[in-house]
């Protein structure tokens, strides 16, 4: 399809391109099963609309279960998806006018992250896996890498031998969200962990030729995938005897609640966790705030007159 071909031109990631044709897919399916258009150019801003107002009801039925809509943020990447396709054929000159111009998005509700673990907490997570057997050493280092740089599960799958400088005591990212690039520091603990790793575990796994990734499967010494990495982390948390729902996002998280509460700046933050839009990145001051008006309600004199 040429529009995943151009998808891939300007850098969307795998997954986001499959997203997107998929999503493009469906709405074309609604508009068969729904209306009288044959051609692309007949498709109106009428279309459109009404497409996202289904999205808008649609309700998944499982079985046993009470049904439920779909999400806000699915519904977005469902539009954005068909709002680039129509602007790629625009550019194209396959139309001429595009009818997903003046869709407007949904609002993404702003929710506090959630699952943040303690400082003690975190520290029993990464600690709780010892450093005696080749998978342990393995898994310690993958833990240690997400905890102290807030790596996305996608970004540490993606990282490479080459993008680990002990030296520098650095590590590149260079897969993130919009494919771009930025190097962040690596703290003491991380960075012993991966030379551990790396000296004496990897090359057990690391068998096929020319693989280059930093963390191989024990198993196959092919890339670990997304399940692994929750595996590694759902296994880890309850050796720690940690009694919440424990993800990799939840060890991102953590890592930018813990650095905010020790008084980073909110720009580094973003850098580190590789924030487009300072947006993005505000939403941990609210986390900061909560503890403000806990330290309020317990200490400031108007409160307690009415206690």
């Amino acid at each position: 399809m040429r529009f995943e071909e151009w998808l891939r031109a300007i850098n969307f990631s795998p997954r986001t391109r499959l997203g997107y044709v998929r999503a493009v897919k469906l709405f074309f399916d609604w508009l068969a099963e729904n209306t009288a258009v044959s051609l692309v150019a007949e498709i109106t801003p009428q279309h459109v609309q009404q497409y996202q107002i289904r999205l808008y009801n649609y309700e998944r039925c499982e079985e046993g279960k009470e049904p439920r809509r779909l999400a806000v943020g699915t519904q977005m990447i469902q539009l954005a998806a068909i709002r680039k396709f129509f602007g790629w054929l625009l550019a194209e000159q396959q139309i001429a006018f595009n009818p997903a111009a003046s869709l407007q998005m949904p609002r993404l509700p702003r929710r506090l992250p959630s699952g943040v673990l303690t400082p003690p907490e975190a520290k029993r997570l990464v600690e709780s896996t010892p450093t005696k057997k080749p998978l342990d050493i393995r898994d310690r280092a993958i833990l240690e890498v997400m905890y102290a740089t807030a790596i996305r599960r996608a970004e540490l799958i993606s990282l490479t031998i080459y993008d680990v400088d002990l030296q520098a005591s650095t590590l590149r990212i260079e897969h993130g969200k919009g494919d771009q690039t930025r190097i962040v520091p690596l703290t003491e603990t991380a960075k012993t962990a991966l030379r551990l790793y790396i000296e004496e575990a990897r090359g057990l796994y690391a068998k096929q030729p020319g693989q280059v990734h930093l963390f191989v499967s024990s198993r196959s010494g092919g890339n670990l995938d997304d399940g692994d990495i929750v595996r590694i982390v759902a296994k880890t948390a309850k050796r720690a005897n940690i009694k919440q729902h424990v993800t990799p996002h939840t060890l991102r998280h953590t890592c930018a609640t813990h650095l905010l509460k020790g008084k980073a700046d909110i720009r580094q933050i973003q850098r580190l966790l590789g924030h487009r839009r300072l947006s993005s990145t505000e939403i941990y001051t609210r986390v900061e705030l909560s503890d403000l008006a806990e330290v309020i309600a317990r200490c400031h004199p108007r409160e307690k007159t009415i206690r």
